[in-house]
């Protein structure tokens, strides 16, 4: 048991502090008042006081106003307890899949009316996944990591509204640092570069790459995409590819479309036109099935707050409160 704000008391020590010494100054300048004032004369109060009915009602008094000092010292030491935060503390090491994935979004030009919507398409993927590593990497002549692989999937859903947030706007923020390169849509180099996002090499990992692009070459790239998915075969990485310029609308890129499927497959992975509706499921449960052996993650410390003993002390005390109130008003 731990208390996590254990200086509350000092806290409270002071408030009770200026608040006595409020007491005190009104009480003085009470008295000075009084004392100011023409005093009231009253004929044989000794003979009052010395009554047997008076002094029996006197001790009842007092002993009441004793009875209400020990409640509220005790309803006021249940309240500091409530604000010191008792707590347990235990050290957790979470386990983690030991699954990578990697985004990868071509942003050039012939793109531009299907990166919403496969924003949103990456944002239910990131929303099936527990546990593994995530990231981001746009690509249009040069590649950019949007965001590093991560397990914190609030920060992922953030950076992809704001992403989405980007495109609805045409701010051009989100192709900074694409357009380093000879031509655009260089998707051979855009796979390989997000490839090469993987860290942690000598680890036994399930790494995968989820590429996005209508296969439409316009520049000489370093890297054909056929060349590309052997540097991810050599590197053990599986390729799924999301094609939004597989439609029936656009017969003129079946070329394309089959070099692109080719060139996945190649590497374990999957093709899937975008509007396929299986086509989210499917990758999801391809990956899910790969290594489903789990890592052990970093040391966590987990505070289970334990507020029953102060509350109970603290309730105790002004349920004893509320039934001497009537006892005093009479």
């Amino acid at each position: 048991m731990e208390l996590i704000f254990w200086w509350m008391p000092l806290v409270w020590l002071a408030v009770v502090a200026a608040v006595a010494g409020g007491v005190v100054l009104l009480r003085r300048r009470l008295r000075r008042s009084r004392e100011d004032a023409p005093p009231i004369p009253v004929a044989h109060a000794d003979r009052l006081t010395r009554l047997p009915g008076y002094r029996a009602a006197l001790g009842r008094f007092a002993g009441l106003l004793a009875a209400t000092a020990a409640l509220v010292g005790i309803a006021f030491a249940g309240a500091v307890g409530l604000t010191m935060r008792p707590a347990s503390v235990d050290v957790v090491h979470p386990d983690l899949n030991n699954r990578d994935i990697v985004l990868c979004l071509d942003v050039s030009g012939s793109m531009i009316e299907y990166d919403r919507e496969l924003i949103e398409v990456f944002g239910t993927l990131a929303e099936q996944f527990t546990g593994e590593r995530i990231g981001l990497v746009v690509f249009n002549a040069s590649a950019v990591t949007y965001f590093p692989l991560t397990t914190d999937y609030d920060y992922v859903i953030e950076q992809l509204a704001r992403l989405d947030g980007e495109f609805e706007s045409e701010d051009s923020s989100y192709y900074a640092g694409t357009l380093i390169g000879n031509g655009s849509s260089l998707i051979g180099d855009g796979l390989a570069s997000c490839v090469l996002r993987f860290d942690n090499l000598d680890s036994e990992r399930s790494r995968s790459v989820i590429l996005a692009t209508d296969n439409l070459l316009a520049g000489d790239p370093i890297f054909e995409l056929e060349d590309a998915a052997d540097l991810a075969a050599e590197r053990d990485v599986r390729v799924y590819g999301l094609n939004p310029g597989d439609t029936s609308a656009k017969d003129y890129l079946d070329e394309l479309a089959i070099e692109f499927e080719n060139a996945v497959t190649a590497t374990g992975g999957a093709y899937y036109p975008l509007d396929d509706p299986a086509a989210v499921p499917a990758i999801v449960e391809r990956i899910s099935a790969e290594q489903a052996a789990l890592l052990e993650g970093p040391t966590q410390l987990v505070y289970d707050d334990q507020p029953a003993v102060p509350f109970l002390v603290a309730l105790g005390g002004f349920a004893g409160l509320l039934l001497l109130a009537r006892r005093l008003q009479r």
